[in-house]
C-alpha cells in the first residue's frame, strides 16, 4: 500500500490538529478527562468535545477545499488554539448544561 503526499499531510494535520487541541487546553487548564461517571458529565475537558471540535472544524475546512498556506499544517494548528480557547471560555455560553433533576410536571 502506497501513501501519497497529500494522504501523509492530510494525516499529519489531523494528528496535529488534535495535538495543538489537548496541548492548549491542558495549559489553559482544563481537565484531561470529565468527571466520573464520564456518561453523566457535563464537563468540558481537553479530550472531549475539544478534540473533537478541533477535528469537525479541520474536515470542514478541508472539504471547502481551504488548505491554508502548507498543505493544512498551518490550519490544523491555528484551528486547535481556536478550539480550545472555543472550549475553555465560550462553549458553557453557547450550549447550556442541561438542568438536572426531577422534571416540573
Amino acid at each position: 500500500m502506497i501513501i501519497h503526499a497529500n494522504e501523509m499531510y492530510l494525516l499529519m494535520s489531523y494528528l496535529l490538529c488534535v495535538g495543538s487541541a489537548i496541548g492548549v487546553g491542558l495549559i489553559l487548564r482544563l481537565p484531561l478527562l470529565p468527571e466520573k461517571p464520564m456518561r453523566h458529565s457535563w464537563t468540558v475537558s481537553a479530550v472531549f468535545p475539544t478534540s473533537v471540535i478541533s477535528l469537525g472544524l479541520l474536515a470542514i475546512f478541508f472539504g471547502l477545499e481551504i488548505k491554508g498556506f502548507y498543505n493544512g499544517i498551518d490550519l490544523a494548528l491555528m484551528v486547535g488554539i481556536f478550539s480550545a480557547l472555543f472550549a475553555k471560555y465560550l462553549f458553557d455560553d453557547t450550549f447550556p448544561t442541561p438542568l438536572t433533576g426531577e422534571s416540573d410536571e
